[in-house]
């Protein structure tokens, strides 16, 4: 009987102890693909294509107004028959105040390796030695880490600004459909991008 008791304590403690340490374990997890770095001016701001609202382009947009960049470069290939997510982030910008002439645009791309890649000769082209980066929350690790991998030979500095007003929401986020599905999505992405070399 003392052996049962023994027993159904311990379960008891492990059963408590899940239970109010796993939210602070999950918000972790979230909170590791997050890198917001100490903002200062650069030559460029980046914008990466990948959300369906419009947030990266809203913080870019803040930055440039800011005096945190002269010009911003949109990224990102084809969404839909001769539409590409670059031109949309432009039309966007445009119709938030930032001039034609402060726009750049990569239209190629297809994933965040891509996006690196294809931009890297455009930032050659203009000699441009520091750039701003702006993701989605989540995405904002592997995308500071694949950008810095890719042009750490060029001496370029990459700094990360994520959307600060952005739909992720780092308190409870397991509890909702669609920010589970960004980080479990992060995830999985950290570990292909890991075993390619980034």
């Amino acid at each position: 009987m003392k052996r049962k008791l023994f027993w159904l304590s311990i379960l008891l403690v492990v059963v408590l102890g899940v239970y109010f340490t796993l939210p602070l374990i999950l918000e972790g997890m979230a909170r590791f693909l997050i890198v917001r770095d100490k903002i200062e001016p650069a030559q460029l701001i980046i914008v990466l294509a990948g959300d369906n609202n419009g947030e990266r382009v809203r913080e870019a947009v803040k930055l440039y107004k800011e005096g945190y960049g002269k010009k911003m470069l949109m990224t990102g290939g084809p969404l839909a028959w001769k539409l590409t997510a670059s031109e949309w982030m432009k039309k966007h910008a445009l119709a938030l105040g930032v001039p034609a002439r402060a726009i750049l645009l990569e239209d190629k791309s297809r994933s965040t390796l891509e996006n690196a890649l294809f931009i890297l000769p455009i930032l050659k082209k203009h000699s441009i030695k520091s750039v701003i980066l702006v993701t989605s929350p989540t995405h904002s690790r592997r995308a500071k880490r694949v950008f810095k991998k890719c042009y750490s030979k060029e001496d370029i500095k990459v700094l990360s600004c994520p959307a600060r007003e952005a739909e992720f929401e780092l308190p409870g986020w397991w509890t909702r459909h669609e920010d589970t599905q960004r980080v479990m999505w992060e995830y999985v992405s950290l570990v292909y991008y890991f075993l390619k070399g980034y």
